[in-house]
């Protein structure tokens, strides 16, 4: 029998601590287009947006040749920049639109959330907004509790909250598209760029307002055939969004006749074009001006009318010469370009994701000038994806002092990052264990939209 033996352990231990699991940083590169097609349920499992790696894919899926998504999705897939991502996400027009007291019931009280009993329906809550001596005099939907299946009705019942005998009138149905868009980034939001089929001014002027407080996570891609814009008509849908300064991208585009139909959903080509362009490699930095659109007829402007459309911050499809049908000029409602808030938006979230994976990476970062050094590498990090996709470049920096870097400074990488020494930070701040803040100067590479050139001649 051979002797007992002790084990290793008492001698050597071994700790072995597994990475905490990192997130990737949110893509930029995948469109959504938004329309009602039953396809896609907006309730239940695999509900709401679905994405597909083509057209065929959506078929295969329950969808026809001949609905808005289908035919909007084809024309994404179909630029040249083969786009390899779609999203389809679901606006329900059989949701609750809105709703209004029948009997008040008693007991509830302000924030109460009730279900609204109708048969067919389901899903569909509604929030008491307003009580008066015990009764409910006011409800109000919620963005993703709208509910499904419902029909216009008067005295329906409702179960839940903390009071009873509460009963409803549904007065309108359906989601509007700034509803559906707003469900579609609840459920997911690995897309950025959104289109909607069919959808109107009042629509632009919704999801614009959405997309210029939301810019960082989501743009609206939008489509107008309005013939005030290249008329110039005063509070043409273009010139109201340019006043708001929407950061949102509009295109005037008209079904010109029988054979260009598909123009009405010229935004879903724009979005397609743009999701394949954008592939993150090295020098892969592009514009959206001066790009040939799959599918979709220029317009037959004149120069008038083409001034007229350029200067509302609108775009089109046009042809200049023999170049025959190009997007011009990737300009958003607010006058900025397309690319250019579109990879601020990369930008920040990269900082954002690099950093939040560097505090659940390790067990603490200290207050000290090193542990300020780790987050700056993560922000370094950042700003050289985006130099080497060619967002950044470099340049001299004009501009106010930020802390070391002063006006007439050259800055090689095209970025720098920056923060004060921690003797500078005040009691407050260490015993709320902030950091000290990070200051990043970048310089955007742009891109050449137009050339002047002067000719001098010599007989």
């Amino acid at each position: 029998m051979g002797a007992l033996t002790l084990p290793i352990a008492d001698i050597i231990q071994v700790n072995v601590s597994p990475a905490a699991v990192q997130v990737a940083s949110k893509s930029f590169n995948q469109g959504l287009i938004v329309g009602p097609s039953t396809a896609i349920p907006s309730y239940g499992a695999n509900s709401r947006l679905r994405q597909y790696a083509s057209a065929a894919a959506m078929i295969a899926d329950g969808f026809t040749a001949l609905e808005a998504e289908y035919i909007a999705a084809a024309l994404y897939f179909s630029q040249a920049s083969n786009p390899q991502f779609v999203w389809i996400g679901r606006q329900d027009l059989t949701a609750i639109g809105t709703a209004t007291v029948d009997v008040g019931g008693t007991g509830y009280v302000v924030g109460d959330v009730v279900t609204v009993t109708q048969a067919g329906g389901s899903n569909g809550n509604l929030t008491v907004l307003a009580v008066t001596a015990g009764v409910v005099t006011s409800v109000g939907t919620t963005v993703g509790n709208q509910g499904t299946g419902y029909a216009l009705a008067v005295g329906l019942t409702t179960t839940g909250g903390t009071g009873t005998g509460l009963t409803v009138t549904i007065t309108a149905l359906g989601e509007s598209f700034l509803e559906a868009v707003e469900a579609c980034a609840l459920a997911n939001n690995s897309w950025y760029g959104v289109m909607c089929c069919g959808a109107v001014d009042a629509d632009h002027l919704a999801l614009a307002a959405w997309s210029t407080t939301n810019w960082q996570t989501g743009m609206y891609f939008g489509s107008s055939a309005d013939a005030g814009i290249p008329a110039g008509t005063p509070a043409n849908i273009a010139l109201q969004l340019q006043t708001l300064k929407n950061r949102a991208f509009l295109s005037y585009n008209t079904t010109q006749s029988a054979l260009y139909p598909n123009n009405i959903y010229a935004a879903a080509a724009i979005l397609g074009e743009y999701c394949g362009l954008n592939t993150g490699l090295a020098g892969s930095s592009f514009t959206l001006n001066l790009k040939s659109l799959t599918g979709i007829a220029p317009e037959p402007l004149s120069q008038t009318q083409y001034a007229t459309i350029t200067a509302a911050n609108c775009n089109t499809v046009a042809s200049f010469g023999p170049y025959d049908g190009y997007l011009v000029t990737g300009i958003l409602s607010s006058g900025e370009f397309f690319d250019q808030i579109m990879y601020r938006a990369m930008l920040v979230n990269q900082i954002q994701t690099n950093l939040m994976n560097l505090l659940i990476s390790v067990p603490k970062v200290p207050q000290t000038n090193a542990g300020e050094h780790l987050l700056i590498g993560q922000v370094d990090q950042a700003c050289s994806n985006m130099a080497n996709i060619g967002y950044l470049g470099a340049g001299t920096w004009r501009g106010a002092a930020v802390l070391n870097l002063q006006d007439g400074d050259v800055l090689p990488l095209g970025y720098l990052s920056q923060a004060a020494p921690y003797s500078q930070q005040s009691s407050g701040d260490r015993a709320a264990r902030k950091a000290m803040p990070i200051y990043c100067a970048i310089l955007e590479a742009g891109a050449v939209h137009s050339v002047v050139i002067q000719v001098n001649t010599q007989i």
